[in-house]
C-alpha cells in the first residue's frame, strides 16, 4: 500500500515537502536534480497568477521534454496548461520559454514503454503510486496512459 494516494491532492506537511524543489529551482540550484526533474511555470486558470510545479521527465530528446500527469487530467498544473499554454520550463539552473504539445494516447504509450525500459524500478513504483497498470501490450499501455496524460515541452531559444 502506498503512503500517499496520488489521486488526491497533497495537504499539510507532505504538500510543503513536495513544494521544496520549487525553492531550490528559484535559488538557481535546480542542477541538483540533473535533467530528470524540471520545473514547469504556468498560469493559474482561475487566479491568473504564475504557478511553478516540479515534474519528472519521462523522456528527453534534445530540446524536448515529455512530462506526465501522474495524478491524471485533474492535476492543477495539467488543467492550467490546457486552459493557457505553459510559460516556461526550468532545466537545471536555466529558464526557457516553451511550446507545448499534448501527446496522443498511442504516442504516450510508446514514450512510457521507453521509460519502463530505461527506469524499470522507478516505472514500477510510479505505476503502483498512481494506482494504474497495464498488461505489457501496446494496447494495454494506451488504455493506461489515457488516465495519465502526457505533454511535450519544447524549449524555445529565441
Amino acid at each position: 500500500m502506498a503512503a500517499f494516494d496520488f489521486k488526491q491532492k497533497p495537504t499539510g506537511a507532505f504538500k510543503r515537502i513536495l513544494h521544496a524543489p520549487v525553492w531550490l529551482f528559484r535559488a538557481r540550484l535546480g542542477f541538483i536534480f540533473g535533467k530528470r526533474i524540471v520545473m514547469l511555470e504556468h498560469t493559474g486558470r482561475r487566479t491568473g497568477r504564475l504557478r511553478q510545479t516540479p515534474l519528472e521527465v519521462v523522456r528527453r530528446d534534445h530540446d524536448a521534454f515529455v512530462l506526465c500527469s501522474g495524478t491524471g487530467s485533474g492535476a492543477d498544473w495539467y488543467r492550467n496548461i490546457r486552459n493557457r499554454p505553459a510559460v516556461a520550463l526550468w532545466v537545471g539552473s536555466h529558464r526557457y520559454p516553451v511550446d507545448q504539445r499534448f501527446l496522443s494516447a498511442s504516442e504516450a504509450a510508446t514514450v512510457f514503454a521507453g521509460y519502463e525500459r530505461a527506469h524499470p524500478k522507478a516505472a514500477a513504483r510510479l505505476l503502483q503510486l498512481m494506482g494504474v497498470s497495464h498488461d505489457g501490450t501496446h494496447e494495454g499501455r494506451v488504455a493506461m496512459v489515457e488516465q495519465i496524460p502526457m505533454v511535450e515541452m519544447r524549449l524555445r531559444t529565441d
